[in-house]
């Protein structure tokens, strides 16, 4: 069998257009090769972020119901939420003492319109 040397120096002779065929199909593979480690990477980047918003989300839910929250604007709406609370009921309180009030007036006002109803009936000569 008869042995090939090859070296640096070895002339190989080929067409212009199949080495041109050969270095565009390797440009085209390079191309296509970092197009698709770039989307990679684009996708690897997103899911590390959806991933820390997801334990950000996580660390929100358990904390709630513990009282650990760390949201300014959620204990902000806790205080709202109390505040509300106590004037609704001090509205309660006050309706709750201006009920025998207004029974009294209701009366009063019943009274008042059974007289003048009387009073007409006298005056008009009914009675």
């Amino acid at each position: 069998m008869k042995r090939l040397d090859v070296d640096e120096n070895t002339a190989i002779s080929m067409p212009a257009r199949n080495l041109l065929t050969i270095v565009c199909s390797l440009l085209v593979g390079a191309w296509f090769a970092f197009g698709v480690i770039e989307r990679l990477n684009n996708i690897e980047t997103k899911l590390q972020l959806m991933e820390k918003d997801l334990e950000a989300a996580n660390t929100f839910i358990d904390g709630v119901p513990k009282g650990d929250m760390v949201s300014p604007q959620v204990q902000e709406l806790y205080m709202l939420v109390e505040y509300l609370a106590e004037s609704t009921e001090k509205l309660k309180e006050q309706m709750e003492a201006e009920i025998p009030m207004i029974l009294k007036n209701d009366m009063i006002i019943q009274f008042h319109e059974e007289r003048l109803i009387d009073l007409e009936e006298r005056k008009n000569g009914n009675h």
